[in-house]
């Protein structure tokens, strides 16, 4: 199958994305707005966001990046919305479609639109919620420089993007538990650990940022459930300690063999790959001694789906460079 057909399959689900999300966004009452409709048009903003990411629309990405964040306050209840507000998101919703069709038709897309819509974007949000939203970073312009001066800015560089973060799990089961500390490991390393069942904290020193952290752990447990925190420097290191072990129930033998595909964790805003460089795990399936049938939400449904999309995109990509590549040789 020629990448192309991948192109194609990207921007006819995008088209389909964003119709859906104006109309959620016509139909919002913004004095009661439904929490449901919320979560949908953040859905369909994330999928775009992660599409255009895996096919280096870096515009479309972070335009919707940005768009997301602002949709995510909002259905945390953090922004108020109000008639003049919808009215924007649909105006940012248009900039999005212009866009995709910039992209399809292989042009660049409008730069005075996109940082118009990203400059209001981010207004709302200093003004509404009282902050700016984290927005992908511009790549620093190439400096000249010695190579050992190189090698030591290189090294500055890769330092000052770790940091530790203090994930808290809240009433979660100890089965429930050990699993999460499991994708934490894939994400980073664990300075220490410690607490019970209603509160259990990791300490984790990494690159990974706490959306990636939150996308990853959501498939096994609500938002709600996790609280993420940034340690200072003087608090990392008096947290760095031997990590104790997870206390988890016995597993059944066959819920212990059984071990399923990972998922792929939310992609970093200015990355133009759709997962994170150390892939996590997947919760794995109920015994067959307990049930035969599992309850998955909506949302957590939603998003498998999605993700697996993009690593079947991705997996095609790979394939066909590949392939490209033995041609050459």
């Amino acid at each position: 199958m020629d990448i192309a057909d991948f192109f194609d399959t990207f921007f006819e689900e995008a088209e389909e994305l964003l119709a859906d999300m104006e109309q959620h966004l016509l139909e919002l009452d913004v004095d009661d707005p439904d929490s449901e409709q919320l979560n949908a048009i953040f859905r369909a903003a994330h999928s775009i966001k992660g599409g255009a990411g895996t096919f280096g629309f870096s515009v479309l990405q972070k335009t919707t990046h940005i768009f997301e964040n602002l949709l995510d306050h909002a259905r945390k209840g953090e922004l108020t919305l109000r008639a003049d507000l919808v009215d924007t998101f649909l105006e940012a919703k248009d900039i999005m479609h212009e866009q995709l069709d910039a992209y399809r038709n292989e042009e660049e897309p409008n730069q005075e639109a996109y940082e118009r819509i990203c400059q209001t974007l981010q207004q709302i949000a200093l003004e509404e919620i009282g902050k700016t939203l984290d927005a992908p970073a511009a790549a620093p312009a190439p400096q000249k420089s010695a190579p050992a001066e190189d090698d030591k800015e290189a090294s500055a560089a890769a330092s000052s993007s770790e940091h530790t973060l203090k994930v808290a799990l809240l009433n979660v089961g100890d089965k429930d538990r050990g699993l999460l500390v499991e994708e934490l490991e894939q994400l980073g390393d664990i300075q220490s650990q410690s607490g019970d069942e209603k509160r259990y904290e990791v300490t984790l020193k990494g690159g990974v940022s706490a959306d990636d952290i939150e996308a990853v752990m959501c498939f096994i447990i609500e938002p709600e459930q996790i609280e993420i925190t940034t340690l200072a420097a003087e608090e990392a290191a008096s947290a760095t300690e031997p990590a104790t072990p997870v206390l988890s129930a016995p597993a059944e033998p066959s819920a212990s063999e059984e071990k399923p595909a990972a998922p792929v964790a939310e992609k970093a805003p200015a990355s133009k790959t759709p997962a994170s460089s150390k892939p996590g795990k997947a919760a794995p399936k109920k015994a067959a001694a307990e049930s035969s049938s599992i309850r998955v939400s909506v949302d957590k449904v939603d998003q498998i789906i999605n993700l697996v999309g993009e690593l079947i995109i991705t997996q095609s990509m790979l394939d066909q460079t590949v392939s490209d590549l033995g041609d050459q040789s």
